[in-house]
C-alpha cells in the first residue's frame, strides 16, 4: 500500500464525520457532482501545477480553462481533510495551504493527486 493509499484510508473517518450525509458531493452550482468530475478537476490542477506560472490564478485547484468551477468546493474540502489527516490538526484551510510562500509545484501536484485518489475511492458515480 502506498503512502497515498494509507492517507486516503485514514482520511475516510474524518470525511464521514464532516460530511455524514454525503454533502461534499454537491457542486457550487447546486447540482450533484461525481467523483469522476472531482478527479478531472484535481488532475487538471496537478497538470497546471507543472507550469511555471501555476500560482498565477490565485486559487487552489484553479485551472486555466475554467471547466471545473462547480467542483471547486469539493477539491478544497478534500485538501482540508487530507491535511488534517496527515497532520492531526483540528482545522485546515485550503487557501492557507495554497498561499504558503514555500509551497512547491511538486507538493501541489502531490496534493492534487491525493485529492484525485480520494475522489476515485469515495466519490459517487454518475447516476
Amino acid at each position: 500500500m502506498t503512502t497515498t493509499e494509507t492517507l486516503i484510508d485514514r482520511a475516510r473517518g474524518l470525511y464521514e464525520q464532516r460530511f455524514p450525509d454525503g454533502n461534499l458531493w454537491w457542486g457550487t452550482d447546486g447540482q450533484p457532482i461525481t467523483g469522476a468530475q472531482v478527479v478531472a478537476h484535481a488532475e487538471a490542477a496537478a497538470e497546471r501545477a507543472a507550469t511555471t506560472d501555476w500560482k498565477a490564478s490565485g486559487c487552489p485547484g484553479e485551472v486555466a480553462d475554467g471547466r471545473v468551477h462547480t467542483t471547486y468546493y469539493a477539491v478544497g474540502a478534500i485538501i482540508e481533510i487530507l491535511i488534517r489527516t496527515a497532520t492531526g490538526a483540528p482545522y485546515a484551510d485550503a487557501w492557507a495551504w495554497y498561499l504558503q510562500p514555500d509551497l512547491t509545484a511538486d507538493e501541489a501536484r502531490a496534493m492534487y493527486k491525493d485529492v484525485a485518489a480520494f475522489a476515485r475511492r469515495y466519490g459517487p458515480e454518475a447516476a
